[in-house]
């Protein structure tokens, strides 16, 4: 339980708690059943000296229901240390003019005993205007049913909603009104579920500020919708309740999912062989230049480079045609790409050459690679009629390497494989 300094022995600690509370706006007080402490701010929001409010109980200065509610709450406070709560009031100033209260109470330890201690806000204007709003409901409804943006007021569910939403949503009214909010959304878990604890907070009284991006719509005719929502709360009937306005921007989001969609292929075109489905040239001398820039910079680590391509690859094109040599250039990738970790990278170089970076790898660890792959082609069944197989040639990468040097002696390896026989695999 939280406990105030006492100023027995500490007096300044008094001194300091009055001079702080006296100079706030909002009203702050010391009770139990009775007032023990006012600050200026609550005296002149109430009317009353200090004096004065200290031969009262705090609830004489409220007006039904809240003087028992208020009176039960001080009660179970005064016997639970732990007792927090946040209530908004109806008082009544000295002068019998109504005022609305926002209060924020605690329960701590002073002077040997369990007190309250508590603030107070001044909200009797804004509240002033929602009822001034409920007993213009009329012409409320009336506005709402004229805007030609969808606008809703809910709670969880739907209170109302205007001819614009019902004609958008394609719900009619009657279902709305058995439905809750979250029925009509069509969001991930996680932002459904921040939109859940808002609208809990919004109907707890506060008012703020809460931005979402674009939310997919439910609408009845199932076709794509997407709506950006400002919110707000609002004291209307008696309770709290959420206006809501949806602003259709199907249109917008569907025209930037389509340039995401766009800007992703030309990306894919960029640096993805379109035959084979792989990393191009192009992708491959930028990963190249990365990977000895780290090898370069971390003596420690083994990067490994390994150049292979089909033999006999031009024979089998002029035999079979070009679609059977691009159907087992594709097989041989899938091949390949099945024997390769994650962090490898492998790329069509040009024709039937490719390249392989393997970072972090031995060299026996590469060779043992390379002879699986080697092996695991030469098994395949590419249903040509003729074998298919391919020659490799590996290559560190060494610290002070450039592209072309790693590149060079590859090339240089596979050549040697080519020249030993093909179908197999030589290191520089």
């Amino acid at each position: 339980m939280p406990a105030l300094p006492s100023p027995e022995g500490q007096p300044q600690w008094e001194d300091f708690f009055n001079l702080l509370t006296d100079h706030m706006l909002v009203g702050v007080d010391l009770h139990t059943e009775r007032f023990l402490y006012t600050n200026g701010a609550l005296q002149k929001m109430l009317g009353y000296s200090a004096e004065e409010l200290q031969s009262l109980y705090v609830w004489d200065v409220l007006s039904e229901p809240y003087k028992s509610m208020i009176q039960s709450s001080v009660a179970a406070g005064l016997h639970n240390p732990g007792h927090v709560t946040a209530t908004l009031i109806r008082a009544v100033r000295k002068n019998h003019e109504p005022l609305w209260l926002q209060a924020y109470a605690a329960s701590v330890s002073y002077h040997g005993q369990t007190v309250r201690i508590a603030n107070y806000i001044d909200v009797t204007e804004t509240i002033t205007l929602k009822e001034q709003m409920d007993q213009e409901a009329a012409a409320f409804y009336q506005a709402l049913d004229a805007i030609p943006t969808p606008v809703v007021i809910t709670r969880e569910n739907f209170l109302y909603v205007n001819p614009a939403a019902v004609a958008w949503y394609g719900y009619e009214r009657e279902e709305f009104y058995r439905m809750n909010v979250w029925d009509v959304l069509d969001v991930p878990d996680d932002l459904l579920h921040r939109i859940q604890i808002n609208i809990r907070r919004r109907l707890a009284g506060e008012s703020f500020a809460e931005e979402y991006p674009p939310l997919r719509i439910k609408v009845r005719s199932l076709q794509p919708a997407w709506a950006l929502i400002s919110s707000r709360t609002l004291w209307h009937n008696g309770q709290w309740v959420i206006l809501v306005v949806a602003s259709d921007v199907t249109n917008t989001v569907l025209k930037e999912q389509n340039m995401r969609q766009e800007k992703e292929l030309y990306r894919a075109l960029s640096e993805v062989d379109s035959l084979t489905g792989i990393y191009n040239r192009r992708m491959f001398d930028h990963r190249l230049a990365a990977a000895l820039k780290a090898r370069a910079a971390s003596q420690a680590s083994s990067w490994m480079l390994i150049m292979f391509d089909l033999d006999n690859f031009k024979q089998l094109n002029d035999a079979l045609g070009h679609h059977t040599g691009d159907r087992v250039l594709q097989e041989v990738v899938r091949v390949v790409r099945a024997n390769l970790r994650g962090s490898d990278f492998f790329a069509r170089y040009g024709g039937e050459e490719f390249m392989i970076i393997l970072p972090n790898t031995s060299m026996e660890a590469a060779w043992q690679l390379a002879e699986r792959l080697r092996s695991a082609t030469g098994q395949h069944d590419f249903h040509t009629g003729v074998p298919v197989t391919i020659s490799l040639g590996m290559t560190p990468c060494q610290p002070h390497d450039t592209p072309a040097d790693t590149v060079h002696r590859a090339d240089a390896a596979l050549y040697r494989a080519k020249s030993l026989g093909k179908n197999r695999v030589e290191t520089d």
